[in-house]
């Protein structure tokens, strides 16, 4: 499996991180997926995407008073993964469990219908077998939908039944 493209901080027009980031110590064990819910419409091209992703970005920071966007990676349905936090910084995705894996946010409510059949396929069989690949996330890796880990209906009833068939689901 060949990496995916991953559209870089610069490209969609991300702000400056906000004091100093903690590092991540790969291999990380776990993947956390999540959905945004806000936006709730996936993102079909780059410039609606790059718009979702300085949004979230300034709810996070603003609102939410984070340091940076949540997510490690943020998955648009125009093809791309957005890089948030990336692969070296301790995110702000999952509740007491930020230094042990990797947040993937697919933009869009997918509480009644999943995420559309190629942005499934991105991050199930491209995003993860390149995250092991690579040694960043561990052959044995545990994915897990963010209810799991805490209080929340995220990522969607839809989402998480499709989540529940792929490899390392626990």
């Amino acid at each position: 499996a060949e990496c995916p493209a991953v559209v870089p901080r610069c490209m969609w027009g991300a702000r400056p991180y906000r004091g100093t980031p903690s590092a991540l110590t790969p291999p990380l064990p776990f993947v956390y997926i999540h959905h945004t819910y806000e936006p709730g419409a996936p993102c079909r091209t780059f410039a609606a995407c790059a718009r979702a992703m300085r949004a979230m970005q300034r709810f996070h920071q603003d609102t939410r008073g984070w340091d940076d966007i949540g997510y490690s990676f943020v998955v648009g349905s125009d093809g791309y993964l957005y890089e948030g936090r990336g692969w070296h910084w301790v995110g702000a995705h999952t509740r007491g469990y930020n230094r042990r894996g990797y947040g993937v946010g697919y933009v869009g409510d997918y509480t009644a219908s999943p995420p559309d059949a190629d942005a499934l396929a991105l991050v199930r069989d491209a995003f993860l077998p390149c995250a092991v690949r690579t040694g960043r996330l561990r052959h044995n890796y545990t994915l897990r939908g963010h209810r799991q880990m805490g209080r929340t209906e995220c990522p969607g009833d839809s989402l998480f039944r499709e989540i529940e068939t792929w490899h390392g689901f626990r």
